[in-house]
This record gives C-alpha cells, sequence and structure tokens, in this order.
C-alpha cells in the first residue's frame, strides 16, 4: 500500500497533503490527513493505529475508506505522563494461531499552536532515520493522521521501558551521564535538515541554495511566545478585571499593580486604560527577552549551536526496568533512550544541558519545582566533562585530549549557568501561555484562582499557572543574584544555595 502513495520530503509535504486533501509518503512514512481521531472514542484511536501501520507495511488496509480489512484485534489504554499530549497505547494481535502482538503509542497533540507540527513531525522522522547512532534504536514515527483541531501520530514502544523520575536524577549518577552523551551525540551526531536552514520551507520539496547559517530558535520562540500571550491575558482580563493584578504578580512578581483599571465606571474609558496596561505588558516582557538576549550576545558570543532536544526532564527519559534492582552502571544507549522531542529546534547546545539542570528539580508533578534538589557544581563540572569526551568521540576529535580541557569545561559551565536562566525564562513563560489558554477555554474557576496559583488550593495536581510563575520567580532571583554579584561568582552562589 505504501509504495503506491506519492512521496514528498520535509514541513512542507505535510502542508500539501492538506491542501490537495489526499494521502502522501512523507519522509518516508504515511500521512492520511481525513484519518480522524475522537479522544471520547477509544475505537477511532485504535483505527488509526491500525491503519497507519498498514500503510507502513504492516496489516491489510484500505487506504481510502480508513478501514482494516483483517481479524486483527486491538486494545486500547491511556498513557500517563504527557503534559503537552494525549497519549494513548494501541496493542494488535495479528488474529493468526500463533499470534504476535505489536505495540505502538498513539500520540494525540496539544499545545495548539505554539508547537509546528509540520516541522516537528519532519524533524522526529529525521531523528528515527538516525536510529542507533542518535536516538534509541527500537523509537521510531510510523506515520501521521489528521488535519484540524485533532491530529497526532503513532510511533513505536520501546519494549521493558518506564518513564525515569526525579528520584532516579537524583540517586543514579550513570544514569544522568548517559543522558548528557546522549545530548552530546544528537547535537554532533545529528545532520541538521537543511530546511531547518532555509528561509523559506512552504514547498513540498526542500531548497537547494536558500540555506543560512544556524541560528538559535530560542529569541524568535519567545517574542511569538510574548506576542500571544499579550493576546490572551487581553481577552481574559476584558471579561474580568479581577485577572488584571493575578497575571501581573505571576509574570513580574507583584512589581506591577493596575488597580486604576476597575475604578473606571465608564466602559470606553476601562477598555481605553485596559490597553494601556496591556501596551506597558508588552513591553514590560519584550524588554526582558531583548535584556537576556543581549546577555548572552555579550558574554557568550561564540556559544555553540546544533539540533537540541530543549525539554529533556525525567517524564521525557526512558529507563530499562528491568535494571531498577540490578547495576546501575549498566545504563547505556540501550537503557535509556530519550524520547519526546517535540521542542526539538536549533538552539544553543548548553541551553540544552543547562535546561537538564533544572529539570532535576521537577515540578512536572504539581508545578512546584524544588530547587533544593539542583545538582552541585561539582556535578554539573562532571558531565560537562562527560559532554565534551562524548562529543570528540562523535567527532572524532582528539583536541581537548592534549591540552585546553579545563579552558572549555570552565567556558562551557559558564555557559551553563547563564542558560540556567534562560530555562526558568522559556518554561515561565510558556507555563503562563498555557494557563491563560486554560482560563480562556473555562478550565479555571476565576474565584480559585489566586489559590491554585500560589499554592493554597490544588497543590497535588499539576497547575500551569502555579508552574509558570514558580520558574518566573527562580528567574528574577537568578538575575539579581547575577547582576549583584558579577557572572563570574554567580556559578558558586547559585549552586551553594545562597542563591
Amino acid at each position: 500500500m505504501s509504495s503506491k502513495l506519492p512521496h514528498l520530503l520535509g514541513p512542507g509535504g505535510f502542508l500539501q497533503a492538506r491542501r490537495e486533501g489526499a494521502s502522501y509518503m512523507v519522509e518516508n512514512r504515511p500521512y492520511v490527513p481525513s484519518l480522524i481521531v475522537d479522544l471520547n472514542d477509544e475505537t477511532t484511536v485504535v483505527n488509526a493505529a491500525k491503519v497507519i501501520l498498514s500503510c507502513a507495511g504492516g496489516i491489510n488496509a484500505d487506504i481510502e475508506t480508513k478501514s482494516i480489512r483483517d481479524t486483527a484485534t486491538a486494545k486500547v489504554s491511556i498513557m500517563s505522563g504527557g503534559l503537552t499530549n494525549a497519549l494513548f497505547r494501541v496493542d494488535i494481535d495479528d488474529g493468526k494461531q500463533q499470534s504476535v502482538t505489536t505495540s505502538l503509542l498513539v500520540r494525540i497533540f496539544g499545545a495548539e499552536g505554539m508547537i509546528d507540527r509540520d516541522k516537528e513531525t519532519a524533524n522526529f522522522a529525521r531523528l528515527c532515520n538516525a536510529k542507533g547512532s542518535v536516538v534509541h534504536s527500537q523509537l521510531d514515527y510510523l506515520g501521521r493522521f489528521g488535519d484540524g483541531c485533532v491530529s497526532g501520530r503513532v510511533e513505536t514502544l520501546i519494549p521493558n521501558m518506564r518513564a525515569a523520575t526525579i528520584c532516579d536524577l537524583r540517586e543514579k549518577e550513570d544514569l544522568v551521564l548517559e543522558v548528557t552523551r546522549q545530548m552530546a551525540r544528537l547535537h554532533y551526531g545529528f545532520d541538521i535538515p537543511d530546511y531547518l536552514l532555509e528561509k523559506d520551507t512552504m514547498g513540498g520539496e526542500e531548497g537547494e541554495n536558500n540555506c543560512c547559517q544556524p541560528q538559535p530558535v530560542l529569541w524568535d520562540v519567545l517574542a511569538s511566545w510574548n506576542d500571544e500571550l499579550i493576546t490572551k491575558i487581553s481577552q481574559a482580563c476584558s471579561s474580568d478585571l479581577r485577572l488584571v493584578n493575578i497575571f501581573c504578580s505571576a509574570l513580574f512578581g507583584d512589581t506591577l499593580q493596575f488597580n486604576s483599571i476597575a475604578a473606571h465606571d465608564d466602559d470606553d474609558k476601562r477598555e481605553s486604560a485596559l490597553t494601556e496596561m496591556m501596551s506597558h505588558m508588552a513591553q514590560q516582557l519584550n524588554r526582558e527577552t531583548r535584556w537576556i538576549q543581549d546577555h548572552v550576545s555579550e558574554h557568550h558570543p561564540d556559544a555553540p549551536i546544533a539540533f537540541c532536544h530543549n525539554d529533556v526532564n525525567a517524564g521525557n527519559i526512558l529507563v530499562d526496568g528491568r535494571l531498577d534492582s540490578g547495576d546501575s552502571s549498566c545504563y547505556d544507549r540501550d537503557s535509556v533512550a530519550t524520547i519526546d522531542y517535540e521542542y526539538g529546534a536549533l538552539n544553543y547546545t548548553m541551553y540544552d544541558m543547562a535546561n537538564f539542570i533544572c529539570e532535576h528539580c521537577g515540578g512536572n508533578d504539581n508545578g512546584i519545582p524544588d530547587y533544593k534538589l539542583m545538582p552541585s557544581l561539582e556535578l554539573q563540572r562532571k558531565l560537562v566533562q562527560e559532554y565534551i569526551e562524548e562529543r570528540d568521540r562523535v567527532m572524532d576529535n582528539a583536541a581537548t585530549k592534549h591540552g585546553g580541557e579545563y579552558e572549555e569545561v570552565t567556558k562551557l559551565l559558564s555557559q551553563m549557568q547563564t542558560f540556567q536562566m534562560v530555562s526558568h525564562l522559556y518554561w515561565g513563560t510558556w507555563g503562563i501561555l498555557q494557563g491563560a489558554s486554560e482560563l480562556l477555554e473555562g478550565e479555571y474557576e476565576i474565584e480559585n484562582i489566586k489559590s491554585r496559583i500560589v499554592g493554597e488550593l490544588d497543590i497535588d495536581s499539576w497547575d500551569n499557572l502555579r508552574y509558570g510563575k514558580n520558574r518566573l520567580d527562580r528567574y528574577r532571583q537568578h538575575k539579581q543574584s547575577m547582576l549583584e554579584t558579577g557572572q563570574k561568582q554567580m556559578s558558586y552562589l547559585y549552586n551553594s544555595g545562597r542563591l
């Protein structure tokens, strides 16, 4: 069946398929835009898994009617751990006498508008083409479905794996070292696709003469999130002015107050005051982004840029559960898998490392990171050394083995300290933006929103606004310490718990 589908490459291939309303092989995997999944109907999840598996060369199906023409049976179960996406495990039995069960992951995309799913899925396909050298040998992307609000893809499930925990990161240094090696292999072993270097990726074919030097997506993403955030906050506050100071508190730490808006009896004056306040908030957000971007450019002008994961946390690390009662020194590329590359993009390599350091503090369960769990400066230095050694193995480069290693470790460690601050700003903004979207969708009770943010209510459940506020609070603390002590002394204070 797959051989009958025409082939396209790059993010533009997905766009072309949707424009034509036709099924294509994009990045050598089937994309069926008209295949629809209903989150409340598990049979549609199973059908999506079966059709994609069929088109990828598994069982027999009719791609036009999107139906299965065999005796394969399946069961579906909801998987936990996805903050952004809805995850389903589908086990398909081929129905034969000596049955063979194929286990698949069906991922329904979330975070609508925040992630370019065409580019992200094309990236994931390229990564899976390099499985074994860059990603886990059993990690694979089988195909994509849907066009509109509910869309997603089908992936393989790696057997015997479980999600890592914050406790794993704290207690199993060999695991953390392997994850560090995997980041180095990703940064220096993955060939950056041409479309990530192109100025225009809207066509179905990759350009040949339109490439430029790698540029980090970090600043453009923050700028776009700032714009979207102001739009959503303005929409939310226009219906309930009590939200004004709540968002100000979450974003700026109670440094801005706009009580005068509510005092206007005249609707026109109140709307004008709200517009003025939103303009002021936008300036404040953009000023902060420009400040940290200028700081990076001034102090780390030659910071390396490569394709990065950008979201390596415990939930995005799988470990072989069979090692739980054994020797943790067995953690290697076969027993550890870094997954979920949906935020993967060109970025500063030490941002990837710094973000992983910050994720040791958790918070992905209740929105409250515990910064006492921050790895020591000694361990961070060890991780940087391991990173350099793995990078040199990938690049077959012996330069740092013959002098200069101490200087490079110190240099990269300094970059990591700065990019930890950037990580707090990035995910803090992300959390507030996600929370603002939920608020507009009616998922928050306005009467309880302040209590939830400060952790007085629903403390045992995830809360985007609470998480965003906590990360931004940490950003401000980190920035203040750096301004007071200077770049050289900041790392000591930060990692000795004095920040």
